[in-house]
């Protein structure tokens, strides 16, 4: 029992008469059996019993056990203040870990120090500390001790989230350019292809004839295949607008060179003259995305 009180099962203000009405309830049950333990018992209450109704007795006996309240008060908050200033010092090595990770990888370009010792050990004693700290009475614990460790984990977590989050956009950066450095590779003899088909039709001599519309044709379905593998293809999220604008291109370019291969020798010139404007055009458009490229990357596409 923690007092006298609570042995008698009556409050710290209880009247004399309650005092004694409880107490001669417990002697009554503690008659109907007999053991060393209701010896004992019964011995606790006869003191209680004593020292509540005289006083003086009682006076002295609640003085007491004030000062040990207040005694118990103080030492759960000294053990309190011990359980935070342990997490704190694991919150200060965690997060200065993290911190000191997370700024040598942002000003490192992409190489960093990666502190596991702090990071380990200040995380085990931070837990450490937290655990022993929610353990002590809520009474003694202090909104600012939250909001200190509370702010130490964020530090540790949000530099820690930044260094995890620019590995996982690295890796997939990395990933999006082998597609697309393989996306070059398997439309690039498709690209030259169709690049030589036209230009052949171009430098022939003579008359429009059949042989120039099935070349034409042919680079058209050559250059529909390279749209068709550029459009459903991937790019690095930096070179995206340059995907999309290519594929645009290519498509372009089937669909000119396939009229092409539509006119004959009897077509007006001014078929012709529409058709050569309309590649001119597309040329110009796939130099002005070229010239925005090198300026991008500082590299020919």
């Amino acid at each position: 029992m923690n007092s006298y009180y609570d042995l008698l099962g009556v409050p710290p203000h209880a009247t004399e008469m309650e005092i004694r009405s409880a107490y001669g309830r417990d002697v009554l049950r503690l008659q109907e059996s007999a053991s060393d333990k209701v010896a004992q018992f019964r011995t606790a209450l006869d003191a209680a019993f004593a020292t509540l109704v005289d006083p003086t007795k009682r006076s002295a006996y609640d003085e007491a056990l004030a000062a040990d309240a207040q005694n118990h008060v103080a030492g759960a908050a000294e053990e309190a203040d011990e359980a935070f200033r342990y997490a704190r010092r694991g919150g200060f090595w965690f997060a200065g870990g993290a911190l000191v990770t997370a700024l040598t990888y942002a000003f490192s370009e992409g190489t960093y120090f990666l502190a596991w010792g702090p990071l380990l050990f200040g995380g085990f004693q931070l837990v450490r500390g937290l655990i022993r700290y929610l353990t002590v009475s809520s009474a003694t614990r202090q909104a600012a001790h939250f909001a200190v460790l509370g702010g130490l984990i964020a530090v540790g977590i949000l530099s820690a989230g930044f260094v995890g989050l620019s590995e996982a956009q690295a890796a997939q950066e990395i990933a999006d350019n082998k597609k697309w450095n393989a996306l070059i590779d398997t439309t690039s003899l498709d690209v030259t292809k169709a690049s030589d088909l036209v230009n052949s039709v171009a430098d022939r001599p003579g008359p429009w004839s059949a042989s120039h519309g099935a070349d034409m044709e042919k680079a058209s379905v050559l250059y529909a295949s390279v749209a068709d593998a550029v459009a459903v293809g991937t790019a690095p999220a930096s070179l995206e607008w340059y995907r999309v604008g290519m594929a645009k291109n290519f498509r372009d370019a089937a669909a000119i060179a396939h009229e092409y291969s539509l006119l004959t020798a009897t077509s007006p010139a001014s078929a012709f003259e529409a058709l050569d404007n309309r590649w001119k055009v597309r040329l110009d458009e796939a130099t002005a995305l070229s010239d925005r490229f090198v300026s991008q990357e500082g590299t020919a596409p």
